[in-house]
């Protein structure tokens, strides 16, 4: 179960709402109809950033991407339902009934498929108390506090290329954002938006702290005390989580902020909540859900990817519990799932661990995520543990990458940070691919030159077209190289074992862009390729 309060951030939990007694319920229904609106007029229901986005991309504007019939939903609350939220892809509304009498008469309206219980929200009184290890620190680098968690993925030389996030759109997905609107530390013309998904307003003044660290990460910009990942960018503030409590209507309040992230065309969405265990245990998910397709956020979260969206996501901190795994949604192929790593670059015995219920490769890569630095509602520096804030500056490291390869899809950026980290070739169940270079990551992307800089005993020659492997040399003590060919979204395609002044031709590779990755007991090299 990850619920902020768990994620190693520790919190004060504010008061819940008064909704104990209500019984609840996901309703699926049997068609998407075109009513208000239609698929020919999408300016209507998404943005002019969120079309642009699916052109880009090639990605069709369906009738998934409808809202919901307000007349549907009228009907259900004339019916005694309270709609606590809808998901447009999935085609659900989440509701809240005091008599559940209401139920049978709602089961049989005919445009309702099925139902299922959600069980009551039971608002238990929290004694985890807040917990922030201080450390001070003084440091001449301009990014101050912040050094090490952007440095250890070359951000800064990103940066200094001048990519920071400027004219890109990032969404929070959290639990509360308490202060976010007065931090002094907070650029507030880069906070261009908000939305409450359980409250409908959202209140700065009460209730939790952990999305505002969340933001602290990427937006803060000041070179005297701490410099996030993305500090140039926008930030929506999305709310989806009611941290007093967990249980699975939450999962359909993150699916409608999703779904709103994508219509106001967020360039990258990055959230830290995950779930795999309520506080009715009837609810749980299991392990052999973590498939990718199973959970209702993760049907989601796929079909977002599947729409083009870039979507980032803390893998939890069930890696030391009875749990053990990632949680929903990070089993979703395609969300690029952080885990959480210390200042020595070790896994962090919380972090959860894959592999995927059906052998993919999660978690996707690492951050820092112990004594990860982040800034407090009064503007101060707070060294905070989790995967909670891991997730958060991948993300905005995501979106600077993004803004320097504006012309590659979501799942290209993946694939570029995927096949420049540290374990590229050797990816596991703790670690995945490792800890991402952005920098190589970004020059790769351009084809300034190949993510590592030694002088490689290879070369690629091309010929009608077709791109050739020459192996000039061999590493002293070596007697054979392994290439392996990568589409731009991590899949290996094809493998070679090589010798010396060998070529190998590749011939049956479709036209598009690859990642030849080059491997001998002592060293690796990777380099993009094209087939003309």
């Amino acid at each position: 179960m990850i619920r902020p309060i768990l994620l190693l951030s520790f919190f004060i939990a504010f008061t819940a709402n008064n909704i104990a007694q209500e019984q609840q319920y996901r309703i699926w229904f049997n068609d998407k109809p075109e009513s208000v609106h239609s698929v020919d007029e999408p300016e209507k229901f998404l943005s002019e950033q969120a079309i642009a986005h699916r052109e880009k991309q090639n990605i069709p504007i369906d009738s998934t991407d409808l809202p919901i019939d307000p007349v549907r939903l009228k009907k259900l609350s004339e019916l005694g339902a309270r709609i606590l939220t809808t998901s447009k892809w999935l085609n659900t509304a989440s509701i809240a009934l005091t008599d559940t009498a209401d139920l049978s008469a709602i089961a049989s309206l005919s445009f309702v498929k099925k139902y299922e219980s959600l069980g009551v929200a039971v608002q238990p009184v929290s004694n985890l108390k807040k917990r922030q290890k201080q450390i001070e620190s003084e440091s001449e680098n301009p990014y101050g506090d912040a050094a090490l968690q952007i440095e250890v993925h070359n951000g800064d030389e990103l940066h200094r290329a001048g990519f920071t996030g400027k004219g890109m759109t990032i969404a929070i997905i959290d639990g509360g954002f308490f202060n976010a609107d007065r931090n002094p530390k907070f650029d507030q013309n880069k906070i261009v938006g908000n939305h409450d998904f359980i409250d409908k307003k959202m209140d700065f003044t009460h209730g939790d702290t952990h999305g505002s660290s969340v933001l602290s990460t990427m937006l803060v910009k000041d070179s005297s005390v701490f410099i996030g990942t993305a500090p140039d960018a926008a930030y929506w503030l999305l709310r989806s989580e009611d941290t007093d409590t967990e249980y699975p209507a939450e999962e359909d309040y993150w699916v409608a902020a999703l779904e709103y992230a994508d219509s106001i065309g967020a360039d990258v969405i990055t959230s830290s909540l995950g779930y795999s265990e309520f506080d009715d245990s009837r609810f749980n998910h299991t392990w052999d859900q973590l498939d990718g397709k199973s959970a209702f956020i993760s049907q989601a979260a796929a079909m977002g990817v599947q729409k083009g969206l870039l979507i980032v996501v803390s893998a939890g901190n069930e890696g030391g519990n009875n749990w053990g795994k990632i949680t929903f949604p990070g089993d979703v192929d395609g969300v690029l799932t952080v885990g959480a790593v210390s200042p020595n670059l070790k896994p962090a015995y919380f972090s959860g661990r894959g592999f995927t219920a059906d052998g993919r490769i999660k978690p996707d890569i690492m951050g820092i995520g112990v004594t990860a630095a982040t800034i407090t509602s009064e503007g101060n520096t707070a060294w905070k543990d989790g995967t909670s804030f891991s997730a958060p500056i991948i993300a905005g490291l995501t979106a600077c990458l993004r803004q320097a390869l504006p012309d590659l899809s979501a799942q290209e950026i993946v694939g570029l940070i995927k096949n420049n980290s540290s374990q590229s070739l050797t990816p596991d169940s703790v670690m995945g691919y490792g800890i991402p270079d952005f920098y190589a990551a970004y020059r790769q992307g351009t084809g300034i030159e190949p993510s590592l800089k030694e002088d490689i005993p290879l070369q690629i020659i091309y010929r009608e077209g077709i791109p050739i492997i020459k192996i000039k040399r061999l590493p002293i003590g070596e007697s054979s190289i392994a290439l392996h060919i990568y589409t731009l979204e991590g899949v290996i395609i094809q493998e070679y074992n090589v010798s010396e002044n060998s070529e190998t031709p590749l011939y049956t590779l479709k036209k598009g862009i690859y990642i030849l990755a080059a491997r001998c007991q002592s060293n690796y090299w990777t380099q993009k390729i094209q087939r003309l």
